[in-house]
């Protein structure tokens, strides 16, 4: 008897080691990151449900895959916490822009040859 399947669920449901979670396909374009190694890391972003609970919580799903595919890193979080965790990156990388420009801002004073 084949296991149950979420119908938005983007593996195919006969796949061999298919896994305890349903998962969709991403649902943004994949992010290229740097390691503190300096090796890039493929970000991704997809939903996920318990294949055994399937009026369970939806999830969120962040993957983080560097190059050596046994050091992959998944967490599942809640949508609020992925809530939390867009907040904080957009606060971030705002933050990180206004930097940029206050150190590429003339002084007051200082000669700018």
């Amino acid at each position: 008897m084949p296991h149950l399947h979420a119908p938005f669920c983007d593996l195919p449901p006969g796949r061999r080691g298919h896994g305890p979670y349903c998962v969709s396909r991403p649902v943004a374009r994949q992010v290229i990151a740097t390691s503190e190694a300096g090796k890039t890391t493929d970000i991704t972003i997809d939903l996920a449900v318990r294949r055994s609970e399937f009026d369970g919580p939806r999830m969120v799903r962040l993957i983080g895959e560097p190059p050596d595919i046994n050091n992959r890193f998944v967490a599942m979080m809640s949508p609020g916490s992925a809530r939390q965790l867009a907040t904080a990156l957009l606060n971030a990388a705002g933050q990180a822009e206004e930097l940029d420009q206050d150190v590429n801002r003339p002084k007051a004073g200082r000669r700018v040859v």
